[in-house]
């Protein structure tokens, strides 16, 4: 996924270090890419995600929620 429009570049690097930080921990402890979406609280239900999903939309929802605070 590429940056969304509205947010800004280094707020959207900053989130996708956090989300590949907490897939990497997940992959660490043998948990697979719908478990890291679970354990970060995430409702969306993917049929199969991929590691690449789960860090994307792991960082758009950072964004979102940091975008929603500054309304």
């Amino acid at each position: 996924m590429s940056r969304p429009f509205h947010v800004n570049p280094v707020e959207w690097e900053l989130a996708l270090s956090l989300a590949r930080s907490i897939c990497a921990d997940m992959f660490k402890k043998g948990g697979t890419p719908a478990d890291a979406l679970k354990a970060y609280g995430m409702r969306r239900s993917y049929t199969h995600p991929n590691w690449q999903n789960a860090i994307d939309a792991i960082a758009y929802s950072n964004c979102h929620l940091s975008t929603e605070r500054a309304a």
